[in-house]
């Protein structure tokens, strides 16, 4: 039995839209990758814990994701269900008595969304997350940052759901944060996330996220299928002046090219393959180490099979 019949039997009268061997090329922001056994489109929690308690115990993977702007998905696809969190988007902003101030936001609720829901209330913390593209889920996993903020700096606590389909809670002082990562479970999906604010001033709060989402437009470009920063910064060093210095600028495989605006991203031309990006990270790497004695190391996931 072939994968995408094996979780289409497993998963049985599971509601939802269900995509069978369907290609990450059509949903992924390089528009790149191979076909994944299941594409789900989660659309509750109940909806999402039911699959989980029919996936994991049919040994069958899978992956929780955002809006895959920050993976990349091998030519020979994933073995498994991909779950698309983008119908868990629900937002909302709460004060509670004792004059705190919280955003609580499910795993697929877009980081942007967050951050203009915040400034709409006059509340301060998120302004960095302006023009991020990801999701909420994924900014809480990877420990998002970005003019010297991070997503440490505003977490209360996270709810995940574990590998039985059980919901848990995290506090802050439970995780273990570090650059571009967290302590959470590796099996565990984020579901929601409470972010603790402080009350700030509108106009500056308008101010400094216009400022950041122009410096992004400019710096950034966004005018091709990119999957944000490829490699993690290094102390004291951004991996896009270590690409830039090694004259890497520009450097095309096949339709993959390191961008001449930004060379710590990769942007699609137009026909580009994963295995074109893979190619250009590894030859980035391999130049890295060997001119700089650097070990550059992924900000991007990448997953499947070559």
């Amino acid at each position: 039995m072939g994968s995408a019949m094996k979780i289409k039997e497993v998963l049985g009268s599971v509601g939802g839209k269900i995509f069978y061997d369907e290609p990450m090329s059509q949903h992924s922001s390089l528009r790149v990758g191979g076909r994944a056994d299941a594409l789900i489109v989660i659309e509750s929690e109940v909806q999402l814990a039911q699959i989980v308690r029919k996936l994991q115990p049919a040994g069958i993977d899978y992956l929780p994701v955002g809006n895959l702007t920050n993976i990349i998905v091998r030519d020979g696809g994933y073995r498994g269900a991909i779950l698309l969190m983008s119908g868990l988007r629900e937002i909302n902003y709460r004060q509670m008595p004792d004059g705190g101030h919280y955003i609580n936001a499910q795993g697929g609720a877009a980081l942007a969304q967050a951050a203009a829901l915040a400034a709409a209330n006059e509340l301060t913390g998120l302004e960095f997350c302006s023009g991020i593209p990801g999701s909420i889920g994924g900014a809480v996993w990877m420990n998002a940052g970005a003019y010297g903020a991070e997503m440490k700096d505003v977490i209360e606590e996270v709810s995940l759901l574990d590998a039985n389909g059980l919901q848990a809670t995290m506090k802050k002082e439970e995780i273990v944060f570090s650059y571009r990562r967290t302590s959470l479970p590796r099996e565990s999906i984020i579901l929601n996330a409470r972010l603790k604010l402080e009350k700030g001033e509108r106009k500056q709060i308008q101010d400094k996220m216009k400022e950041i989402l122009q410096a992004r437009q400019q710096k950034h470009p966004l005018a091709y299928p990119n999957a944000g920063s490829i490699f993690k910064n290094i102390p004291g060093m951004p991996a896009g002046r270590i690409i830039e210095e090694m004259g890497l600028k520009g450097k095309r495989c096949g339709d993959a090219e390191v961008s001449v605006q930004h060379a710590n991203f990769i942007i699609n031309r137009g026909k580009a393959t994963a295995t074109d990006v893979l190619s250009l990270i590894s030859l980035i790497a391999d130049r890295a180490k060997k001119e700089k004695g650097i070990d550059l190391e992924t900000e991007v996931e990448i997953v499947g099979d070559n």
